[in-house]
């Protein structure tokens, strides 16, 4: 098990790198310098650039399902993996562009179904949340199912609704990108994390009493 992890935990962080030169090689053909105000990318690149973000999703779900068996354990290779590779993105972009230069540097963090923009700390407090969580799915029994139940599932989805409308929120605050970020929405972006992580326990209470 561990042999597997630390596996996962190199592919993610070498699968960052290529994540973080895709980024360097799109900022330089784009224009350099600032983020903010948003530069439009050619609407050819913009579908591509989309295409390539739900590549990674799929790419890291394979990657988990196939290290571990199980579906709370996948749930915890999952989260694992999506962790280590987003921290190790920011790792990676400032050693190889020196950005960014501290956790307060807002990014502009995904784009599917519309820009989400935020400061990096905030990231990388969920990915503190999701390597807390990956622990304790990746300890569950083999046969331990993912199941989080109807509580379960509509605190997760309204956790993870919170935290993305707060992040396209903040796209909008700029005038769709044309303004420069400032003051971040933290009240619902904290009840986001908070559901997220009462999802997360509930779920993982289920995997403790669901029959072997």
């Amino acid at each position: 098990m561990r042999e597997k992890i630390a596996f996962l935990v190199v592919f993610a962080a070498a699968m960052a790198f290529v994540e973080a030169a895709v980024v360097t090689y799109l900022r330089e053909l784009i224009g350099g310098g600032p983020l903010f105000p948003m530069k439009d990318l050619p609407p050819a690149f913009l579908k591509v650039e989309v295409a390539r973000e739900g590549a990674t999703l799929v790419m890291l779900l394979c990657a988990a399902s196939l290290a571990v068996r199980g579906g709370a354990r996948r749930l915890g290779g999952f989260l694992l993996a999506f962790a280590v590779w987003d921290v190790f993105y920011y790792l990676w972009l400032y050693v190889t562009t020196g950005w960014p230069a501290g956790v307060t540097d807002w990014d502009i963090l995904f784009l599917i179904p519309l820009p989400w923009v935020g400061p990096v700390w905030s990231v990388l407090l969920l990915c503190a949340g999701m390597l807390a969580f990956s622990i304790l799915f990746l300890r569950a029994p083999e046969d331990a199912p993912f199941a989080p139940g109807l509580a379960g599932w509509a605190s997760g989805v309204a956790g993870a609704a919170a935290v993305i409308a707060t992040y396209i929120l903040e796209w909008k605050k700029i005038g769709y990108g044309r303004g420069i970020p400032s003051g971040f929405s933290f009240p619902p972006f904290l009840l986001g994390i908070l559901l997220l992580a009462a999802s997360g326990w509930i779920t993982y209470r289920k995997t403790q009493a669901a029959p072997r």
